[in-house]
């Protein structure tokens, strides 16, 4: 589902906006605040006029084209290329083009946001006008790029001033275009705001920002995040219908939030539930717009909460406790919406997170969410709830998650030894897979081929493991095998089979101790050999080779640590061609960092990185509310990453979610 940010999305047909003096001077205003956007964003680069001059007027070219104001050129000539001149391209060329390529699908992604709400709005414009709204925005992205490339042509830019104008233009870029775009989709929300003067579309230091007021200055300034934007929306609607509380009596308007916070308490207390919009009932519709706008915010993230399918039914109980404390709270708060963001909303965001990375049967048991579920219940029945007991308890609940990680971390501790000579195994495994893997390149699938991948690279990897790669034992070993492989090459005269003869009691002698060295029976020995043994006889006889026996390659095993079944491991086994590599989303994993991997049992592991080993091939994972660790090495977790349970939770604010959610689906 597409997240749009911005002020509610009705589609609202104003009569003057079909006009066609408000259709041109919307036109007029988007044309205007892009050419000044761009200008802006490009003056924290360029120091030459002219050059400032050149690129807006490009800009305005660009504009005017995609809005169907001029003739637009045809592909070959909008994109510089025909099929008869791709072989001319110079190669710098072609790297500008690629990079502005880039550049927009960068773009893009950085404002999809603002350029989801802002394309709605656009349509109307342009539908108003009797004109198309195609795909590419005159004031999006693509637009910007294909002026960055008529000023590049027009100034003559040699390559190198090309791509370093665009590497350093793209961070403000970013900046501007979103406010730009932000500032539009509002200003086009409300037809009549057009006629006011139009606001900065530089974005002001934070520092020089007020923390928030309210206000028509206040609400055109605001940044139009989903929850500000969700405001906004609904004090429209209540300022809009507020006829009975219009010049209500102070003294009046206390009594009646009084009343309603008196009535929650109530219903709570006597466990009759609460309404799911106490701003529908009867009480409700006489706050004044302030206190009905923070109760229905409050209302539509706990009504979200309560449907969210990925938290435990035990993070949904805490969640449902905390519905009356927050609905009191916006009875009273002044600054429940302000920003920065109230501890009341950092405080459901920071459940719902410990709720997605908990197992969705958790326990209602567990420590944690017995520990949350008292502090809600403590809330409610607080006499009075005011902004500083939100504040406290949002500390608390920030001490008992951090309290819950230190305990998984002190107990992955006692397995920080065992999982340092895990890895380093799995080095040497590593090692001898390098190993296995250059000394049989370009040899052709045989019998001895298939015994040095599957049984010699794990004697190979013991020696690395005790005596490191490049050990006299090493090159001893890896002289064995080198051996094997020699006397397998195909079609030996008689020569060949002479000294085959002589020197395979020796290769055979060395490949017995090999298996013995890793632990073989006899039995197992005579098994695996038998095999090379068919090879040499049919060799010295001049008979056709054996087909080779492979197993199939499987995935990674995980196994119980003897004598504590609460540690396990999970890693591959084999000799493995190639490299695997995690997905992005685990390259900046840390200490602490909430994680889940799917298993081949399929169950999943949920908890904590307690471990990152030396060389960056294990991982140790404690579960945060179990005794239950798992070592899983980079190899294995490269391979599970394909599963869909297999992620890196990253916070997620929940009362975004539910904002945005209400915008798109009023």
């Amino acid at each position: 589902m597409t997240l749009f940010v911005g002020s509610p999305m009705q589609r609202v047909y104003h009569p003057e906006a079909h006009s066609s003096r408000q259709v041109e001077a919307r036109l007029a205003y988007c044309r205007e605040g892009f050419l000044n956007t761009l200008h802006e964003a490009a003056g924290e680069v360029i120091q030459h006029a002219d050059w400032l001059d050149e690129l807006e007027r490009a800009a305005g070219e660009c504009f005017d084209e995609l809005a169907g104001q001029r003739v637009r050129l045809g592909f070959e000539q909008a994109k510089g290329l025909t099929a008869s001149r791709i072989s001319l391209v110079h190669d710098h060329d072609m790297d500008f083009a690629v990079e502005l390529t880039n550049l927009e699908q960068r773009l893009r992604s950085f404002c999809k946001r603002e350029l989801s709400a802002l394309h709605l709005r656009l349509k109307d414009v342009f539908e108003a006008a009797g004109l198309a709204l195609g795909t590419e925005l005159p004031v999006g992205p693509e637009a910007v790029c294909r002026a960055l490339r008529i000023f590049r042509d027009a100034e003559q830019l040699n390559p190198d001033e090309a791509l370093q104008f665009i590497e350093q233009l793209e961070p403000s870029l970013c900046s501007h275009l979103c406010s730009y775009y932000r500032t539009l989709e509002h200003r086009l929300a409300d037809p009549a705001s057009l006629e006011a003067p139009a606001p900065e579309l530089a974005s002001s230091p934070p520092e020089l920002r007020s923390a928030w007021s309210d206000g028509p200055v206040a609400r055109g300034s605001l940044p139009m995040d989903p929850l500000a934007s969700l405001r906004l929306s609904v004090l429209a609607r209540c300022e809009a219908a507020a006829g009975a509380t219009r010049g209500m009596d102070a003294s009046l308007a206390a009594a009646l939030v009084e009343r309603v916070e008196a009535w929650l308490g109530e219903r709570q207390h006597y466990g009759e539930g609460v309404p799911a919009s106490v701003g529908g009932s009867e009480l409700g519709a006489l706050l004044a717009p302030p206190r009905a706008v923070a109760v229905e915010v409050i209302e539509t993230i706990c009504n979200y909460a309560a449907r969210l399918p990925d938290l435990p039914a035990s993070i949904g109980a805490v969640l449902g406790q905390l519905r009356v404390p927050l609905l009191r709270l916006a009875l009273r708060s002044e600054i429940l919406l302000a920003e920065p963001r109230h501890p009341a909303l950092r405080l459901v965001d920071l459940i719902a997170d410990l709720g997605r990375s908990m197992a969705p049967d958790s326990s209602p048991e567990a420590p944690v969410a017995q520990a949350l579920l008292r502090l809600a219940q403590s809330l409610g029945k607080a006499p009075r709830i005011a902004d500083k007991d939100l504040v406290a308890a949002l500390g608390k609940v920030e001490s008992i998650l951090e309290a819950r990680k230190r305990a998984a971390l002190s107990r992955a501790a006692v397995h920080i030894e065992a999982a340092h000579r895990l890895e380093r195994r799995e080095v040497a495994l590593l090692q001898a897979s390098q190993a296995v893997h250059e000394m049989t390149a370009g040899v052709p699938d045989s019998v001895a081929r298939a015994f040095v991948e599957g049984y010699w690279v794990h004697v190979l990897a013991k020696v690395a493991y005790r005596y490191g790669p490049g050990s006299p034992k090493w090159v001893a070993r890896e002289q064995v095998a080198r051996r094997l492989l020699e006397s397998a090459l195909p079609d030996p005269d008689a020569v060949h089979r002479q000294m085959l003869m002589t020197q395979l009691p020796a290769l055979m002698a060395g490949l017995e101790e090999g298996l013995r060295y890793i632990g073989l029976s006899e039995a197992h020995v005579r098994e695996g050999l038998a095999p090379c043994r068919a090879l040499m006889a049919a060799r010295i006889a001049g008979h056709p080779e054996p087909v080779p026996s492979r197993r199939p390659p499987i995935g990674p095993s995980l196994v119980a640590q003897a004598g504590n079944p609460d540690f396990r491991v999970l890693k591959h086994k084999q000799h493995f061609a190639g490299d695997l590599s995690l997905p992005s989303e685990w390259a900046d994993v840390d200490i602490g960092s909430p994680v889940a991997v799917s298993l081949p049992d399929g169950k999943v592991m949920r908890g904590v990185v307690a471990l990152i080993g030396p060389a960056q091939q294990l991982v140790l994972i404690a579960d945060a509310d179990s005794p239950a660790v798992l070592a899983i090495t980079a190899r294995a977790l490269a391979h599970q990453a394909t599963q869909p349970a297999t992620r890196v939770f990253r916070p997620a604010s929940l009362v975004d979610e539910a904002a945005t959610d209400k915008l798109i689906n009023p």
